[in-house]
């Protein structure tokens, strides 16, 4: 019975944590880059979110689930049963999101090319 329960648990669980894992990983790129080079902190931050998000192993499942909320809130605020259906800035938002995550991939893809 104890088993059972422990693995529906894990089962509810995990989804949350590799979405915590992400916005945690997403908040250390954004400290470095606020941070910067020349301080000492901006500097370690910068190393250890660029050596993390170096391997996709560890960031896939994250960034799998990150996508699959992002499409979960994208349809609630497209469908008629959107909590915040006054304004339309709740689509608008996620669009803006996908947008500039999609276009950093494209313009960093390119680059890379170089």
């Amino acid at each position: 019975m104890m088993r059972g329960a422990l693995s529906a648990l894990r089962f509810v669980a995990r989804p949350f944590g590799y979405l915590a894992f992400v916005v945690a990983l997403a908040a250390l790129s954004i400290a470095a880059k606020a941070l910067g080079d020349r301080d000492e902190l901006g500097y370690f931050t910068d190393r250890l979110a660029r050596m993390i998000w170096r391997y996709p192993e560890i960031t896939r499942r994250g960034v799998q689930m990150a996508w699959c909320v992002w499409a979960v809130a994208f349809v609630v605020a497209i469908s008629p049963y959107d909590p915040l259906t006054s304004s339309s800035w709740d689509e608008v938002a996620l669009g803006a999101a996908a947008m500039a995550v999609l276009w950093r991939r494209i313009v960093a893809g390119h680059r890379a090319e170089r």
